[in-house]
Formats: C-alpha cells, structure tokens, sequence
C-alpha cells in the first residue's frame, strides 16, 4: 500500500500497537508508543496509512484460505503440508494459515479503533474534511474486517477496543453490528465530505469511499436476508467512469499478496476445474488465469497459474465491480421480480465488449433464451458468482448459504463447493482471553453427512 513520506513510520506504529500492553525500558525512535501515535496528527495520520496496509493483509489472508477449504484454489507442489491439508477441508486447531485469518483481522480491526479514538480525540487539529475521511476509513475497514470473521467463524469477538477478554457473539449478533459501522460512515461522508488533502495524501489511490460503502452495504445487507436495504443500497453502487471500480494498490517495494504466494511453501494456484466446469464460449478465465496442460499440484490437482496477478505490482480490487449486479439479480429473485432479475443477471452474462470502461471479468455469453422459474434463476446467479467472483473469499460464504457444503474429499479427487462449515478458533486467542478457552468456546462441529447446511448460532 502507498505510504505518505512524511510519515514513513507508519509500519512502525501500527506495530507497535500490536504489542500493546508490552513495557520496554528503551524508547526506540522509530517505533513510537501508542500513547504518541495516538495523541499527535502525524501519528493518526500514519495509522490511516498503516491501517490500509492492514486491511491488504486481512483481506488476502481470509479470500486465500476461503479458496483453500472451497473449489477455487488449491497447493502447488511446493507448498507446506499444511496448505495443502486445508485443500482438503483439514484445518486443525493452532494450524499457522488459519490462526493468521484471526491474528490479521484483529489487528485491523485495532489499529482501525486506534484510528477512531484518535480522529474523535485530535479532531480540532484537523480540518473538518480531513476528520471525517479518517473516521469513514477506520469505519469502513473495521467493519470489513469483521465482515470477514462473519464469513469464516461461527462465533466471532465485535468488541474489543479496550477489552482485555472480548465476549464472542453470534454470526446473527454481529452482522446488526457491521451494518450499523457501515451506516455510520455513509451517515459522516453524507455530512463532511473527505477533504482534498485527505483524498490525494491519505487514501490509497483507486478506492472509491462512496462506491465500496454502498457495495459493502448491499453484501451485508444481502447476506442478513434484507433484500430492500440490499437494493436501495446497490443501486447507489457506480457503473462506470473512474470511481466504479475500487482496487488496491501495490507500488514498489509492496507487493500484491496473490503474486506474493504462487510460488515457493505458501504456493496456491487456481484448480483448472473451475475454467473447464465453464461454458465453452466463456471468457471469464482469461480474466485471471493462464491455461495450462502441465501445470499440477502437490497432492495431485491440476491447476493455471495466475495471469491477472502474476504481477507484483498488479492491482487488487476491493470488490469486483459485477459483485453489485449480481446482488441486485439475487435480491430481485427473492422479491419474485423475475423478469428484472433475469435482465440484470443477462447484464453480467453479455458483458463482453468493455464499453462501460472497467477493467473486470468479461463473460461474453448469451442472454439466456427463455425466462427462468426463481429457483433456476437463482441457481444461474450462483453459478455466475462461482466465475466472476474468483478470488474474492465469497464462495465459502455462497455456499453455507445453499446447504452446499460437500465436505472432505481424498485427493486427487475434485472438491465442488466447499469442504468445510468453519475455521477453529485461534489459538493465540484461547491462551489469552478466558471467553475463547476450548471449555467456554469449543470448535464448531463439522457436519457428519454431506452435503450439509452448516449450523449457525
């Protein structure tokens, strides 16, 4: 992620706040106290930077391990028995790939209250722009990265800030909570918008606030069954020019983290299913992919290599810009407007010519020829999420939705969907807060027939 120059030490804050609660004798010059980040512009500042760079690191790590335990990803000859144990659908408890989904969300989501408390604290030093860009970013990623827990554990902690042992709540519990995190900053944006200074200086370039708001709106609206608020919110969701598509950014020496992990142990690649389990005249995989005849895995899959990520540089989207479509397909289904539903879902199939200007997956199909009952259209909107939302960290979440968990599989056979309900809880966690101990928080049970709707509490 892009940091400002004149605060350079932003990696350092934002470490050190992870280490929060640790006492040193000497004061290392570049490695300010929380007190310091905290209570001086600068160091907010550099917390929104560092922050940004969080959020690159929670969100890899929770799309990578979804596309692990689903049909989306699997090892490369090289990788750790681990990675290619969650292929699977194994992950034991203490297991290092799972256990950093939790370590990368959580500190996200502190350095984010960090940022609020110290945005809220310092506001009369900043122009009324500049306080408000910051509390919408700590606002928005916060709440992503909770959104994230959602979709991997069946029980998760909202609140921590200042908590020493943070109470674990429900999936039902927690999505009012990220709802409401995510209106708040609509609710500021709409009053103060961003300064220039915030715009040019702080935020990353590419992100639109106003776009990935609404469209993480909808998501959580969508998953928590209110199709309306999903609606109202997705058709504020921009279409074209330059703000319709939201990415991350990767300027030397960052590095995207899907290009970072193709090779060497931590090696995934996408199963070469899911550009053959396509339609023939689908040109999705183009997107992201390279086909590939030789290319296999460590425990027998066969595989493409990247293509869209190959690059270091490569930019990674926030959101895939026909995520918002096919939300409002989904959420028009469940109304029973069948007829606007199937020419929304025809939308993304027919995009093929890039004319409404966004770099993204282009399928190039048909329209479908003959109206669809709601049960097969939306079959089709999920089968159109499998191939335009690879990569994303949806899928896992798409199918505990469709009672299409499948389960553990032998290799080298070929999984479809997913191989697991849930991720256990992290360990680090369980030896440090007496509400997460295996007593007062076992690990999920996994269904013992498939395929399963996974329980949810």
């Amino acid at each position: 992620m892009r940091l400002i120059r004149p605060f350079a030490v932003a990696a350092a804050a934002v470490s050190m706040l992870a280490l929060a609660g640790c006492s040193l004798d000497l004061q290392n010059p570049n490695a300010p106290t929380e007190e310091q980040v905290t209570t001086s512009p600068d160091g907010v500042i550099a917390l929104a930077t560092g922050l940004q760079g969080r959020f690159a690191t929670s969100y890899f790590n929770y799309a990578y391990m979804a596309g692990l335990v689903t049909d989306e990803f699997a090892a490369t000859s090289a990788a750790l028995i681990s990675i290619s144990d969650a292929e699977q659908g194994a992950v034991p408890s203490g297991t290092g790939i799972a256990d950093n989904v939790f370590n990368s969300i959580y500190r996200t989501v502190r350095t984010a209250d960090d940022l609020l408390n110290g945005a809220n604290a310092l506001g009369a030093q900043f122009d009324a722009g500049t306080k408000s860009g910051l509390q919408v970013l700590a606002y928005m990623l916060k709440a992503e990265a909770l959104g994230e827990a959602i979709q991997s554990y069946q029980k998760l902690p909202i609140k921590t800030f200042g908590e020493t042992a943070p109470a674990y709540v429900t999936r039902a519990q927690a999505l009012p909570y990220v709802r409401a995190l995510l209106d708040s900053a609509v609710t500021i944006l709409a009053a103060t918008p961003p300064s220039a200074f915030f715009t040019t200086s702080i935020l990353t370039p590419g992100v639109s606030l106003t776009n990935t708001l609404n469209l993480l709106r909808a998501r959580y609206a969508r998953m928590a069954g209110d199709d309306a608020t999903a609606l109202a919110a997705v058709n504020l969701v921009a279409r074209t020019g330059t703000a319709a598509l939201s990415v991350l950014t990767f300027p030397a020496p960052s590095v995207n983290p899907y290009a970072n992990v193709t090779g060497g142990t931590n090696g995934i690649a996408v199963r070469r299913q899911w550009r053959l389990s396509m339609l023939p005249e689908d040109r999705r995989f183009q997107y992201f992919v390279v086909p590939s005849t030789t290319l296999s895995g460590r425990v027998g899959a066969l595989l493409d290599p990247w293509n869209r990520y190959a690059n270091p540089t490569a930019p990674l989207p926030v959101y895939l810009p026909d995520e918002a479509l096919l939300i409002k397909a989904e959420a028009l289904a469940n109304q029973n407007q069948l007829s606007a539903a199937q020419a929304v879902l025809d939308s993304v199939r027919t995009d093929c010519t890039g004319g409404r200007g966004l770099d993204d997956p282009k399928a190039c199909l048909p329209a479908l020829t003959a109206p669809l009952t709601q049960a097969q259209l939306l079959t089709e909107i999920y089968t159109q999420r499998r191939y335009e939302l690879l990569g994303t960290g949806l899928r896992w979440e798409d199918a505990r939705r469709r009672g299409a968990v499948r389960g553990p599989f032998a290799a080298p056979g070929v999984p479809t969907d997913a191989q697991r309900c849930w991720l256990p809880y992290a360990v680090g966690d369980r030896n440090a807060n007496p509400n997460a101990t295996f007593a007062a928080l076992p690990d999920p049970a996994e269904p013992s027939a498939f395929p399963a709707s996974c329980p949810v509490q």
